[in-house]
């Protein structure tokens, strides 16, 4: 599920051993809906009451998105389906499951509409259930009345079965806020094939980030705190939800998410009349939110165990300006590669969470509701750049990895305005004779993949026989070298792959269980 393998990115401090004169720098991607959202005629008699565009998911089979909407006809509630090849005109199928007023020529699916997510799932062997949906909670009844809770499967994310009855249907949870307590806490599995997030209570009464783990998306872990507020944050902040892939896989080591983060309005008194709506038959008072009006950012968040994670504080999509379409509450979906870009989709709205516009004198829904869903582009693994940060050259070294037989280095990298010089050190920091910065053949151009090169010649060399003699006690495997990256202004490097990767893993990995 590492689809990079000795990839590494620059948004954390992992295989960075120094910076002296340069900076890391957030890049944001670039909004294709500015001036308003996506444009998907909610117009069929089903949609007539209401449609709530969710999370859009990506077929890597096929190339192709998959955007599921709740629709409401003033009557009963449908999850239907839109499609896409190019992430911006979207086309509904005619499914011809359901019937609606005697026709079943429509794009609503047999699944249920009070859904809480669904995956196109690159781990399952069996076609068969390539796609899979959870319930949020205990929705389904069994044939003496108990509840039970369920999950679905399907060949084509469209006509979806129900899955048989086991263990799993004996789960009380919620995924989110007003989770029953016996299902809090619990052993995490930082390995796990599916990892869930959602907001969860914290004793402060502010809403946090909490986790689960699967080791078959059916039966699930207990809620987890792994993000919570700290003093970097401006007073009022809470953690709302994140955009995520369930199937916990990782970019450069990376797990990615973007963590939407809720600024509350702090002259909000601190309670909240109606409980029930966040706890239901729970009393929940010591996790209960105070605060329901504010606006929503989408940060970056990455970690390489799902447990201890590296903050973005800036949004990575900023919001509109305040009456924009998008400039009260931003939601971002998690990352997808595509057609050579990141693509992000948001759901996005004009207003606060609790529905005031700027002028929030005029009160709450005062100002008609836009909502809708955007989209913007990054280059790949352009999240994080590390640039100059002044007039002269910054310097990047990394940490050590294993000399071997040798092998080869590419970089992302935007040098078309700058340079990029590199040399390769002993792991006792001297420069390598024959691999100087002076040696090196900078890069000077604005590439995806370049090859390090010294003198024409691409890639590292194997551990020399010289080398080897002055420390005869040593395996070869017991040989380090290490890169320091000469950049220059103008320049911004994202990433660095070696090649073989294997050079890079030279610790045991050991499976952990965090209790």
């Amino acid at each position: 599920m590492e689809p990079s393998p000795g990839k590494q990115l620059f948004i954390d401090d992992y295989f960075i051993e120094s910076l002296h004169g340069a900076r890391r720098v957030l890049n944001q991607p670039q909004k294709l809906t500015v001036d308003g959202p996506l444009h998907i005629p909610f117009d069929q008699p089903w949609d007539s009451e209401f449609a709530q565009p969710g999370r859009v998911v990506y077929d890597e089979e096929t190339g192709r998105f998959r955007m599921y909407y709740r629709a409401w006809d003033g009557e009963r509630s449908y999850l239907c389906a839109l499609d896409s090849s190019d992430g911006l005109n979207w086309e509904r199928p005619e499914l011809g499951l359901v019937k609606f007023d005697g026709s079943t020529r429509n794009n609503i699916t047999n699944a249920p509409a009070d859904h809480l997510t669904i995956i196109c799932d690159p781990r399952e062997q069996d076609a068969a259930r390539r796609w899979k949906m959870i319930d949020n909670r205990p929705f389904g009844v069994d044939e003496a009345g108990n509840e039970r809770w369920r999950a679905y499967y399907s060949h084509d994310g469209l006509d979806w079965h129900l899955y048989p009855e086991d263990r799993h249907s004996d789960q009380k949870m919620l995924f989110n806020f007003g989770s029953p307590y016996e299902t809090f806490g619990g052993v995490i599995d930082p390995d796990a094939p599916y990892v869930y997030y959602s907001q969860r209570g914290s004793n402060r009464r502010t809403r946090v980030l909490g986790r689960r783990d699967s080791q078959d998306f059916l039966n699930w872990s207990g809620l987890r705190t792994v993000i919570e507020q700290d003093l970097l944050d401006p007073p009022g902040t809470e953690f709302y939800s994140a955009g995520f892939d369930p199937v916990a896989r990782t970019v450069g080591g990376l797990h990615v998410i973007m963590l939407q983060t809720f600024l509350t309005d702090l002259t909000e008194p601190y309670a909240i009349a109606d409980a029930a709506n966040y706890w239901g038959q729970e009393s929940g008072s010591n996790a209960m939110p105070a605060r329901v009006d504010g606006f929503v950012d989408s940060q970056l968040a990455v970690s390489r165990d799902t447990v201890a994670w590296t903050r973005w504080r800036q949004p990575l999509i900023p919001r509109g300006e305040l009456g924009a379409w998008d400039g009260g509450m931003l939601y971002a979906d998690g990352p997808v590669l595509h057609d050579g870009k990141l693509w992000f989709f948001y759901m996005a709205g004009n207003l606060t969470h609790g529905g005031y516009s700027e002028q929030p004198w005029q009160g709450a829904y005062s100002t008609p509701n836009r909502r809708g869903k955007g989209v913007a582009h990054l280059r790949p693994d352009g999240y994080v750049s590390v640039e100059a940060a002044a007039y002269a050259p910054g310097i990047l070294t990394t940490h050590r990895f294993r000399q071997e037989e040798g092998g080869q280095i590419h970089v992302n990298v935007d040098a078309a305005a700058g340079e990029l010089r590199y040399e390769l050190l002993a792991d006792s920091g001297e420069p390598i004779p024959g691999f100087t910065a002076a040696e090196c053949d900078p890069v000077r151009t604005d590439s995806l993949d370049a090859v390090l090169s010294w003198n024409g010649k691409p890639g590292w060399p194997p551990v020399s026989d010289s080398r080897r003699g002055r420390y005869p006690n040593l395996v070869q495997s017991e040989f380090y070298v290490k890169l320091r990256f000469h950049i220059a202004p103008g320049t911004k490097l994202y990433a660095l792959t070696i090649d073989p990767p294997e050079v890079m893993v030279w610790q045991v990995k050991i499976r952990t269980r965090i209790d």
